[in-house]
């Protein structure tokens, strides 16, 4: 376990940890010395909210330091790409900032730069996966510690990752608010094909969310018996049909997979008899991609409730500069002069 320098002071809760097995360490004052800020959340439900973080402290077991290339590929209005970037900044370690998120050019970048360290989110893992075999042909040998979290990750999508990056992709799950943290490294993963990790067992007392109380990430899931956690989807996303519970992340995952897919976003739509219809909102990578195919593709992988009824093909859709697809936009355009509230 790795600890800020000042757990030094509190020697009674170091022999507790100790007492359960675990070896700690001591990360320098100078690592751990990063400036308080105030940080607005991504607020994929509603409002963005403003917190008050802190740099993290787990960057020691991912080898960050002086030597470390690190690519950031997201923009730093987001947590965690600030994070990062601030505390290499204070180590003394090397940059490699992307304007925008393309996927040939980011190989392209980890190849020339000998890129150490990066982090993604899983939409960038699906078009790195998409690229024609040329164009993905890079020497990524200088890669030891790949980071990815923000969203779900299709297992299928993780698995193709992890067979190309080889076993260096490490997951978190948290908020920008950073509680409900848990990570997991790649043995454990392949072991638990889904899984985001376990919490990390911690009790402190911090600073709140400004002018809000208690508050929640909005996520479903569930443990399992050795307590690791699977998301399922958020919330807000779930889509009732006909009285029956959908969460649309699965459908997603398979159709993600088909080659003649670029991006899908699955949500429900206005349905008189059912109350909400499941719709596949597709952005085709091939001109000869039907509905009935990608309907077919579908109902061969999951159960039908969970499938889709229907395709629509659009040109883009509204993700933000950080890969996070905006869904209330999406619902907006079908929900308009309905009675909903759109999320």
């Amino acid at each position: 376990m790795h600890l800020g320098w000042q757990a030094k002071q509190r020697p009674d809760a170091i022999a507790v940890i100790e007492s359960g097995g675990r070896t700690v360490t001591y990360l320098p004052a100078e690592v751990e010395e990063m400036a308080e800020g105030k940080q607005l959340t991504a607020g994929p439900m509603g409002a963005p909210a403003a917190e008050c973080v802190q740099v993290a402290q787990g960057l020691a077991q991912y080898g960050f330091g002086p030597e470390a290339v690190y690519l950031s590929t997201a923009p730093f209005h987001h947590a965690s790409p600030l994070v990062h970037c601030m505390s290499l900044l204070r180590m003394g370690a090397t940059l490699v900032v992307m304007d925008r998120f393309d996927a040939a050019g980011c190989l392209e970048l980890i190849e020339r730069h000998r890129v150490t360290h990066a982090q993604f989110v899983p939409t960038m893992f699906v078009r790195r996966l998409k690229l024609p075999a040329a164009r993905r042909a890079r020497d990524l040998s200088s890669l030891r510690v790949v980071l990815h979290g923000a969203a779900p990750c299709p297992v299928e999508v993780k698995r193709r990752m992890l067979d190309r990056f080889g076993p260096i992709i490490h997951e978190f799950y948290s908020g920008t608010e950073a509680y409900g943290f848990t990570v997991i490294g790649p043995q454990e993963w392949l072991a638990r094909p889904g899984s985001v990790g376990r919490a990390g067992h911690d009790v402190r007392i911090v600073d709140g969310v400004v002018h809000f109380g208690e508050n929640t990430l909005g996520d479903i899931g569930y443990l399992d018996e050795d307590g690791y956690l699977y998301l399922t989807d958020r919330v807000a996303h779930t889509i009732v049909s006909g009285g029956v519970n959908i969460h649309p992340q699965e459908a997603e995952d398979v159709l993600v997979m088909h080659p003649g897919v670029a991006d899908v976003a699955v949500i429900g739509v206005p349905d008189p008899e059912m109350g909400e219809r499941v719709l596949a909102v597709v952005q085709p990578a091939a001109a000869d991609v039907t509905a009935d195919e990608l309907l077919a593709y579908c109902r061969e992988r999951l159960a039908p409730y969970k499938c889709p009824r229907a395709v629509d093909f659009v040109l883009g859709l509204p993700r933000d500069p950080s890969g996070k697809l905006r869904k209330g936009l999406l619902r907006e355009t079908y929900w308009r002069n309905h009675e909903t509230r759109i999320v």
